[in-house]
């Protein structure tokens, strides 16, 4: 069997390691200053502007409302103030033909019955008499006529101002009511905008927040890179130059799906992660390391950045938030971004997906050609 010599112990070459993974992480990762929290005050923050949107349209609403009864009691009082002259000009036409049929009465009984005598004594016949009466009684009753119906004007013209003084004492109240609707409104705006205006101000310190601890998590693995690419004992990536690859052991671990996983397990009757890989690759012949951690140590490392260079066989490497000191899983490349993995307590040997499992856990560290 042959076995594949380790490198130089793991402590000489992760520095570098770690400073080719933070070399090559993008750097748009520290420039948005997001997380969580400020995007549940987002979140809250959009909730508030829909809301205050709402109640702007409601006041809108209200104020047009207002608006409108406003103009119709301007209507009505300008119509009252046109009755008024109307009805002054009928009261004043009532007096004056109120006045001209009393000069009449009085033209025509100012000497009582002897000067009315005196008109009708005066006649020279019968039919003259009859014609003066009949003259008197028409002028007399026409007059009367007149002044009934000036004074009927003047009454239809004062009754119409008391209706109009009603619908402006009706619309005094329902523009009463209308501005006590946009008042309240209103309020509700002005507590809804200091609202927004508060998370926007929160927003911006939790931003300024996280674009902070961002500037010093990018400076902190910044130096932390070029203490790595600064050490003289550190691993190069070998993807330049890398082997053959082994895809009759990716052909191997595939006979093994459906295994349940097993704490230390490196037979078909119960494997755990680097147990699955070891016993896999010994069923072509080679001899690795039993833990992730040694495994890790081996062959030719193909760098985080370098998953295009992945080939069946490879042995992939995952560490606790990225960091390649601290490998805890293993599992074996099939090809198309997927890997065989003997998952965990309760798991069995099954398929993964590479890809979505850097974008979710972000815990990939490269990958090792034996």
């Amino acid at each position: 069997m042959r076995r594949i010599a380790g490198r130089p112990a793991a402590s000489s070459w992760i520095a570098c390691a770690l400073a080719v993974c933070l070399a090559i992480a993008p750097v748009a990762a520290f420039a948005a200053p997001t997380n969580a929290k400020i995007r549940a005050k987002q979140a809250e923050a959009a909730s508030a502007d829909a809301k205050l949107q709402d109640l702007n349209a409601d006041l809108e609403l209200k104020q047009t409302d207002l608006q409108d009864v406003t103009s119709a009691l301007q209507d009505t009082r300008a119509q009252i103030a046109v009755t008024e002259t109307r009805l002054a000009q009928a009261q004043a036409a009532f007096d004056q033909s109120q006045a001209r049929l009393a000069d009449r009465a009085d033209a025509i009984y100012r000497s009582g019955s002897v000067d009315l005598l005196a008109v009708l004594l005066g006649t020279t016949s019968f039919d003259d008499f009859v014609t003066r009466l009949d003259l008197l009684n028409l002028i007399t009753t026409s007059d009367a006529k007149l002044v009934a119906q000036v004074e009927a004007d003047r009454n239809s013209v004062a009754d119409t101002k008391v209706a109009l003084q009603n619908r402006e004492a009706e619309e005094v109240a329902l523009r009463g009511q209308a501005q006590a609707k946009a008042d309240l409104v209103k309020t509700a705006v002005d507590t809804q905008a200091a609202y927004l205006a508060s998370l926007t101000v929160e927003i911006k310190k939790l931003m300024k927040q996280e674009e902070d601890r961002q500037a010093r998590l990018a400076a902190e693995l910044a130096a932390r890179a070029a203490a790595a690419a600064s050490h003289p004992s550190g691993r190069p990536s070998d993807a330049g130059s890398l082997g053959g690859s082994h895809a009759d052991a990716a052909a191997a671990a595939k006979r093994y799906l459906g295994v349940p996983y097993l704490w230390g397990g490196t037979s078909p009757s119960g494997f755990d992660c680097s147990g699955l890989c070891q016993y896999a690759y010994a069923q072509v012949g080679i001899s690795i390391p039993r833990t992730s951690r040694t495994q890790f140590t081996i062959g030719q490392f193909i760098p985080v950045s370098r998953t295009d260079l992945l080939e069946a066989g490879d042995l992939v490497f995952f560490g606790y938030g990225g960091d390649p000191s601290r490998i805890h899983h293993v599992g074996m490349y099939v090809g198309g971004g997927v890997f065989i993995e003997a998952p965990g307590a309760g798991g069995h040997v099954h398929y993964a997906s590479l890809t979505d499992r850097i974008s979710s856990r972000r815990d990939y560290v490269g990958a090792v050609r034996p």
